[in-house]
């Protein structure tokens, strides 16, 4: 709330006129002014992506070249795992494939000299040169040879298979960054044992941030994707940070009547972290007329838990108003009224506490301000 001045009088009686002269006082002119409509919104901000990086292999930690706070681009590496199996595991599988491919051509030379032997054999027997058994057994050999061409090739293509798994174990024990970001935690050391089920370190993605806002339900009807969001945080008092609503939950929750509207704001220097705190304006895209006083005009009185102000009319008396403040301020030294008095109004500045209403005044001209 801001400091405004303690009410002094709450008598609406006023004193005979002629018991006292004119109570001098300073004026100020109310002021028009164009102010955008908002929907105000608090919440908090979380990474835009947020991951705990987890090897896909089994292994002994060798290195960890990142440490927390570090910046990442997308496939840096993040540990390195020993490999010293992975990699016998590929000579291993480069080596069977190798027999493979042999197999494979010996059958294949097998299978064309069992074919081509077949072939002369059936054209020996319709001319009564060899016997049919001869012939059959030439036949039998052909088919044989080319069954076991089909499994060398089977064979070759599991041997081909089982170097690619080799090659990807290689690979995953070398874990690399998912996305550019930066590493908020690094969980492992030099030397520990990890799983696939190990998280090595947490990911996150910080530009652009996720705002997260409760918003009443009853203001559901005024919010849209595309709205631009103002924010401001306590760490940064003096900055304002802008985005625009990118996600509106479709379900209100039914303990707290509120729903979720989800901004992105920009954050290329990462001043913004996960979990601060903050103050958001959605702007309606339209503006609101609001009637500036300067601060000292305003008086506060506790009792009724109400603000007022003396508006001094053109036959030089002053007249108490009640007012209604704007839920928020944001020009030091000055008030923003909604309700209560009218642009062009001249409210008194000083000698509040002589004043009632209806008391006579008097103004000096130099003493009106606009």
């Amino acid at each position: 709330m801001l400091p405004l001045a303690a009410c002094s009088r709450t008598e609406t009686a006023a004193p005979s006129a002629q018991s006292r002269p004119p109570t001098t006082v300073a004026v100020a002119v109310a002021e028009g002014a164009d102010e955008p409509v908002t929907v105000e919104a608090t919440g908090s901000f979380e990474a835009d992506e947020a991951s705990d990086v987890a090897p896909d292999t089994s292994g002994r930690v060798i290195a960890t070249p990142v440490d927390t706070g570090a910046y990442v681009e997308a496939g840096s590496v993040l540990i390195r795992i020993q490999d010293v199996n992975a990699r016998l595991r590929l000579d291993e599988a480069r080596a069977a494939l190798a027999r493979a491919e042999a197999n494979l051509k010996l059958a294949e030379a097998r299978n064309e000299l069992a074919q081509v032997t077949a072939e002369r054999n059936a054209r020996l027997l319709t001319t009564g040169l060899i016997p049919q058994t001869v012939a059959d057994e030439a036949r039998t050999q052909a088919e044989t040879a080319a069954a076991s061409v089909h499994v060398s090739r089977a064979t070759l293509a599991e041997a081909q298979a089982q170097l690619a798994v080799a090659e990807k174990a290689v690979e995953d024990v070398v874990v690399k960054a998912p996305f550019s970001g930066y590493i908020s935690q690094r969980r492992v050391s030099v030397g520990e044992y990890v799983q696939p089920s190990t998280a090595v370190v947490t990911l996150m993605r910080l530009d652009p941030l996720r705002l997260r806002l409760t918003i009443p339900a009853v203001q559901a009807g005024q919010l849209q994707s595309g709205q631009r969001v103002t924010a401001t945080v306590d760490a940064f008092p003096d900055r304002v940070f802008s985005g625009r609503v990118t996600a509106l939950s479709p379900a209100i929750a039914a303990e707290s009547r509120s729903f979720v509207v989800e901004a992105r704001v920009a954050n290329p220097q990462a001043l913004l972290k996960p979990g601060m705190f903050a103050v958001a304006n959605i702007d309606q895209g339209r503006t609101q007329r609001s009637v500036l006083v300067p601060q000292r005009a305003v008086i506060e009185d506790v009792n009724t838990n109400s603000f007022r102000v003396f508006v001094v009319d053109g036959d030089g008396r002053a007249r108490l108003r009640v007012v209604q403040l704007a839920a928020r301020q944001g020009q030091p030294g000055r008030v923003k009224v909604r309700a209560g008095i009218d642009e062009g109004d001249r409210v008194a500045l000083t000698n509040l506490a002589d004043l009632y209403d209806g008391a006579p005044v008097s103004v000096t001209a130099s003493a009106e301000e606009r």
